[in-house]
């Protein structure tokens, strides 16, 4: 491996009938602790990883995340412009039920609805590499499950 390729860690994948979708600790060519999250359709129960968008959260995504954990707030963020073209884009809208996400580029567009708990494991690594260290299930608890400012629905 040289010094210039990303370093891959952690990872959580979630599946649904329609799609799959993971979460991957990485350290970026940059050098910064990121997430990157794959999404890729389903079909006969195989992920189809040909078809699949990748996305990496930028500095300043895992910032705004944290600033919303931090300050609990309900996570609605959108990001766009990623991508070596600037054509991939990403929608976290979270509610009482989890977190849809809404990852889009080379034309398409997918959508995941990640459970309550699903959702907390997301959010667990995003602050994990935000922070540069591995949280306990204490910890992760007292950043993630406070009551949020904007009501839940």
């Amino acid at each position: 491996m040289t010094d210039n390729e990303p370093q891959f860690g952690k990872k959580y994948t979630f599946y649904r009938e329609k799609f799959v979708i993971n979460f991957q600790a990485v350290i970026s060519q940059k050098k910064f602790n990121t997430v990157n999250i794959e999404i890729a359709p389903v079909n006969n129960k195989k992920a189809v990883w040909d078809n699949k968008i990748t996305l990496q959260l930028s500095e300043v995504d895992l910032y705004k995340f944290f600033y919303t954990v931090s300050h609990g707030v309900v996570f609605k963020y959108q990001s766009k412009f990623h991508g070596t073209d600037n054509n991939k884009s990403i929608l976290f809208n979270e509610s009482a039920e989890g977190c849809n996400i809404t990852v889009s580029g080379k034309g398409k567009t997918m959508h995941f609805m990640c459970t309550v708990g699903e959702w907390f494991y997301c959010q667990m690594l995003m602050l994990e590499q935000f922070l540069c260290h591995p949280l306990s299930l204490s910890e992760a608890k007292s950043l993630l499950l406070t009551d949020k400012k904007s009501s839940l629905k």
